[in-house]
């Protein structure tokens, strides 16, 4: 009887036991807050400046154009204090985090003394969105000495969800031209708001992403999560993104793509292997990642298999192919001067000079600016052939990462995609590779 009711249990058994190998490597990871993006320091987004005049104020309806005619005015129910402001301004700051059925996504905030002068700037933001300035704390300021500063606003709904900005003066006598534009722009469509100066303005920046760089042996990469809808949580499905990508590297805005609505569904491939999301916590503090060993990667060059062909440009300009070198055996490594450790620059300096004649070193430089490339072609004295990769070669060869080698034999076919310089010289040296 007992032998037959543990038949019955063996398939759970087998079965609960290739969850918990396919998910046996869980990998606890804490983010980064208030991280620049690649898109940060290109941001272009302006906070336009209006005088006060009154406590009735046009709402938001897509600064710098027409008001929309059919949403009503806003009225301020209660001032802050504001001491020591000789003049106000307004503006509207966009934080989906304080939305309401009434006002949604942009916050109002008034500008105590926004003429600029020795005086101290000051933000009364309506942080809870009430249109009521006597319960949100104290105001920010920007003294007179300062270019720009931080803001940080907390989402009324979720605990601990902060989201962050920075704001930046414009400078008087720069992008003189450009700032005309934006003045007459803002003054020919801003309906009845009476628009200050371009000078009185700010430039925004936001901080909304949150980042991880993950490193153990060989295993290697960066993870980050981008809050598209801006409201300080980092795990709305199918709005905010994520990001995958070498290590220490910036988030990338070409290469996010949607979190899925149920958090395990998520997988990533990096490095020749598969990673399940288990977890992400809303407030974008950490995420949990797993290996997943019953996924098939896809992301890798086939072992045995023919590699494809492409072409590149030497530190000398000159144009070469792969295909130029049918009959060779080749060791292609891509690096960066960073990552090169003296001991793969010993051995390429070996294999060079030890084996030119039956090895085809290529090294490909990937992510340095040629013109450095160059300089420490000819400074640091490198003895072994130098070229330039590129995101094309990167793509072909699924690069994810440098330094990383590849070895190719006479008709192509590779023969291994994680072998070092040391490794490949140890190879030759014993004749292994005939």
């Amino acid at each position: 009887m007992l032998s037959v009711n543990l038949k019955r249990f063996i398939p759970f058994i087998s079965l609960l036991l290739v969850v918990i190998f396919s998910f046996s490597q869980s990998i606890h990871l804490t983010m980064k807050k208030d991280v620049e993006d690649d898109f940060f320091q290109k941001s272009q987004s302006i906070l336009p400046v209006y005088k006060f005049q009154n406590k009735e104020i046009e709402p938001y309806s897509k600064f710098g154009l027409e008001i929309d005619p059919s949403q009503s005015w806003y009225s301020i129910k209660k001032f802050p204090e504001m001491k020591n402001c000789t003049d106000t301004g307004y503006t509207y700051i966009y934080f989906s985090g304080s939305d309401n059925d009434k006002r949604q996504g942009y916050i109002l905030t008034l500008i105590g003394n926004y003429r600029r002068s020795r005086r101290t700037v000051y933000f009364y933001i309506d942080r809870n969105n009430d249109l009521d300035f006597s319960n949100d704390g104290l105001p920010d300021s920007l003294a007179s000495f300062q270019n720009g500063f931080k803001i940080q606003l907390n989402n009324i709904n979720t605990k601990d969800a902060k989201y962050s900005f920075q704001l930046t003066r414009f400078k008087y006598g720069e992008n003189v031209r450009y700032k005309n534009l934006l003045t007459e722009h803002y003054q020919s469509h801003s309906g009845q708001k009476q628009f200050t100066n371009i000078n009185y303005c700010y430039r925004e920046q936001r901080y909304n992403s949150v980042i991880s760089h993950y490193k153990l042996k060989k295993d290697s990469f960066t993870i980050g999560i981008k809050d598209e809808n801006v409201n300080g949580i980092y795990n709305d499905g199918c709005i905010d993104k994520l990001y995958v990508g070498p290590y220490l590297s910036q988030i990338n805005s070409d290469k996010l793509f949607l979190i899925k609505p149920v958090i395990t569904d998520n997988t990533f491939e990096w490095g020749g292997k598969i990673y399940r999301i288990q977890s992400i916590e809303s407030n974008g503090n950490y995420l949990n990642v797993s290996q997943d060993t019953q996924l098939s990667t896809i992301k890798k060059l086939k072992v045995s298999k023919k590699s494809p062909n492409f072409t590149y440009y030497n530190v000398f300009n000159v144009e070469q192919s792969l295909n130029k070198f049918n009959k060779q055996q080749v060791y292609l490594f891509f690096w960066d001067k960073k990552s090169l450790s003296s001991e793969d620059a010993l051995y390429l300096s070996k294999l060079n000079e030890e084996y030119g004649e039956r090895l085809k070193l290529i090294t490909l430089n990937h992510g340095d600016k040629p013109k450095q490339v160059k300089i420490s072609f000819y400074y640091d004295n490198i003895k072994w052939p130098v070229g330039f990769s590129n995101s094309d070669i990167a793509e072909k060869y699924f690069l994810e990462n440098v330094p990383r080698g590849y070895y190719l034999d006479k008709h192509r076919k590779l023969i291994d995609d994680q072998i070092t310089p040391k490794e490949m010289y140890e190879l030759m040296n014993n004749g292994l590779d005939s």
